[in-house]
């Protein structure tokens, strides 16, 4: 049943070329950037919606919608930004 509902998450995931799961950059919608780890089907610390997530930013210090970033759009100082500034590590 797990299954079921983690799978379509991972097809729009793939589908707009993110990565499915792992430490992905994300950006809030005040565009800051950071890593946070991404597991389909799973959120301990964020209201998963979809292929977004409503979780605290470390960036600002606010809870926003956050997207994962294809990192292939990055700056490399984005990049660098995005690798210091990580949330909590709890999965």
């Amino acid at each position: 049943m797990l299954a079921v509902s983690v799978l379509p998450e991972i097809i729009v995931l793939r589908r707009r070329g993110y990565p499915p799961a792992g430490n992905v950059v994300v950006r809030c919608r005040k565009a800051h950037l950071f890593t946070t780890i991404w597991i389909p089907g799973v959120s301990a610390k964020a209201l998963r919606l979809g292929p977004w997530r409503l979780q605290r930013c470390p960036v600002g210090g606010h809870w926003s919608i956050v997207t994962p970033v294809r990192r292939s759009e990055l700056t490399e100082e984005q990049d660098r930004a995005a690798a210091r500034s990580r949330d909590i590590r709890v999965p």
